[in-house]
Parts: C-alpha cells; sequence; structure tokens
C-alpha cells in the first residue's frame, strides 16, 4: 500500500504550480477544490481498501499515516459543501434554499437509494441476507449493508438543518449561520447518544465551510497583505495539528483536530495550485466513487490474491461503475429538474 500511497502523491503533485512569493489566487475555486477532493476520494478508496487485505512489509507508512489522519479525509469533502452552499446562499437568496429541499436533497437521496439497491443485489449474489428492517433503514442511512452510509445520512441532515436555519432569515445571513451553528451542535449531542463518534465527530467542517464563506473576501486581504500573516497562520495550523492528534479521543481535541486539519489544508491551497486531468476527472465522480467503490471489493475479495491486483481491478471497476452510475443519475436528475414533465408540454404545444 505504500507504494500506491506514494503513486496518489505523486498524482496529486503533477501539474501543480507553487506560488513562492505570492498567494495563490484561485486557491478556493471550484477548479482547486474539485482537484482536491480527487485526492482525498483515493485516499478514501485506499481506507476502505485497506479493510479487505492483510498489512504487510510495505504497509507501515501507509498504516501509521491512515491511523493517524482517521475521518480527517472526509473534512475538505464537507468544508468544501458548505463553502458551495453558503456561497450560492449569498448570491442566490431564498430561492436557492428552497431548492435544497425541493432538488439538491431528492437528488442526493435518490442517488444513495439507487446505489443502496446495487448493494442489496450484490449482497444476494453473494448470499449475504440482511433483516427487512435493516434494509429499511439502510435507505435513510441509518443502518449500512457494506455501504458508506454514516457519511450521506450527516449529508443529508446537514441539508435539512441549512434548510431551517436560512429559509426564514432573508438576507441575515449572519442570523441564519448562528441558528445552523445551534442546530449542529445539537445534531452533534443527540447523535452522541446513539452512534459511535465518527458518526458526528467531523460534521463541524460542512459548518466552517459555511463559516469561511462569509469571511472569505477578509481572510484573502488578511492573507495577502503580507509573508508573515501567511507563516503565522500555516504555523499555528500545523502546531494545533499535531497537538490535538495526541490525544483524539476527546471530542473537544477531536474537534480542534478537524479546525487544524481544514487550516492546513487552505495554508497548501494557497502556495500550490493543483489541477490535472486525473484529479479532475476524479473530483466531478467523487460522490459515485465514494458511494460504489465497496461493491468490487465485496465481490472480487478472495477472488484476486495479489492484493495489488486486486487494487488495481477494484479501482478500474469502481470508475466503470461511477461512469455507468452517472447514465442513471443523469435520468433521475431530469426527472426531479421537471424537465421531463417539461418536454412532454413543449412536445405537446408543438403537435397542437
Amino acid at each position: 500500500m505504500d507504494f500506491i500511497y506514494f503513486s496518489f502523491i505523486a498524482v496529486f503533485i503533477i501539474g501543480a504550480r507553487f506560488f513562492v512569493k505570492s498567494v495563490n489566487p484561485d486557491y478556493i475555486s471550484q477548479k482547486q477544490t474539485q482537484s482536491i477532493n480527487g485526492f482525498f476520494v483515493l485516499l478514501v478508496f485506499m481506507q476502505h481498501y485497506k479493510s479487505y487485505v492483510k498489512p504487510e512489509q510495505f504497509d507501515m507508512v501507509y498504516e501509521a499515516i491512515g491511523k493517524w489522519n482517521g475521518q480527517l479525509i472526509v473534512v475538505p469533502f464537507l468544508f468544501f459543501s458548505g463553502y458551495g452552499i453558503m456561497l450560492s446562499i449569498t448570491k442566490k437568496g431564498t430561492s436557492y434554499v428552497n431548492s435544497i429541499m425541493t432538488k439538491r436533497f431528492p437528488k442526493v437521496w435518490s442517488h444513495f437509494a439507487l446505489a443502496i439497491v446495487l448493494f442489496i443485489i450484490t449482497n444476494s449474489a453473494m448470499g449475504i441476507y440482511h433483516d427487512p428492517w435493516v434494509v429499511f433503514f439502510t435507505f435513510f442511512g441509518w443502518e449500512g449493508i457494506g455501504n458508506s452510509n454514516w457519511y450521506i445520512f450527516d449529508t443529508l441532515v446537514l441539508y435539512i438543518l441549512t434548510f431551517f436555519s436560512f429559509r426564514f432569515v432573508g438576507k441575515s445571513y449572519k442570523a441564519g449561520l448562528y441558528i445552523m451553528g445551534l442546530l449542529t451542535l445539537a445534531f452533534v449531542i443527540t447523535m452522541s447518544f446513539f452512534k459511535q463518534p465518527y458518526w458526528y465527530n467531523t460534521v463541524i467542517a460542512y459548518f466552517m465551510g459555511m463559516f469561511f464563506a462569509l469571511i472569505e473576501p477578509h481572510f484573502r486581504k488578511w492573507i495577502s497583505a503580507s509573508p508573515l500573516n501567511y507563516i503565522i497562520f500555516a504555523t499555528a495550523g500545523t502546531v494545533a495539528i499535531i497537538f490535538s492528534s495526541m490525544d483524539k479521543s476527546k471530542m473537544t481535541a477531536y474537534e480542534i483536530f478537524v479546525l487544524s486539519g481544514i487550516a492546513v489544508l487552505l495554508a497548501i491551497s494557497l502556495k500550490v495550485k493543483f489541477g490535472n486531468p486525473v484529479l479532475s476527472f476524479l473530483g466531478k465522480n467523487v460522490f459515485e466513487i465514494y458511494i460504489l467503490q465497496r461493491i468490487p471489493m465485496i465481490i472480487l475479495k478472495g477472488v484476486i490474491p495479489d492484493k495489488y491486483l486486486y487494487f488495481f481491478v477494484c479501482f478500474a471497476a469502481t470508475i466503470v461503475l461511477a461512469l455507468l452510475f452517472r447514465f442513471a443519475e443523469n435520468g433521475i436528475d431530469f426527472l426531479i429538474d421537471g424537465k421531463f414533465i417539461k418536454s412532454i408540454r413543449d412536445k405537446n404545444n408543438t403537435n397542437t
């Protein structure tokens, strides 16, 4: 796995442009964040892959890194998601807030539900069956049948909380953000009674993404004003992530670990502009790769004895599956967006 891990890092760096004396003006652009997400979905793939194979001599580096970073590998997804949604709210207002529940939520849920159907078919073919109630709650993300359910559950809940936080505040975005903070805290406390920490200890990243979207112009001005400001920011984030990682069993320490992880990621992004066709492709298909990658791993476990061949076949199968899955998603989105009904109406109007 060490070889694969370092190969991923090489892919991440290929095509990168470094800003030594200045700040990357596109440090949080859509293209930049998409490339970063592309890299982290590779790390998620490795994290899942290692649960299907036994670590050996040349797996120690990644084993140590994987154990250290833990849930940090999903933090960019949540942070950039919160950031993007907050930007859209400030630009489009109430119409976008409403669309969270009429378009964004049903799209993500329906894509997730379709993936669950594939997992049910896969498990059935492998002779694996589940209690009907487990399957039922799997469609809500509360249970899992081999799929990555907790992340989707959190995402859907965060969409709901976002809707209620900003639906009635108009352009008082600070008030909406304050409500969002309280609801996020309530969600974390509630979940702590029912689920393990990994279900809720990274959701703060989504809220911080929303918060950062509001302060980003001020942050950009400050960070660009002096090289010393960048040094202070990067150093503070690095020191915080080192010390908070020493005892991540405590909730407070883990939240600092997450926040400092965001700071370090931003510090890197401020100095390096990432981007190549591989990262761009992966970034555009993060959801599909994330949610479907376990299916080839489940099917091919024990079939391919060589772990490296197993990895590459699973990865290739995941990419193919993700591309095919996009066709089905496009059809679902076509219905949710109302384009199907509109096309019928247009056709009828043309005929009459």
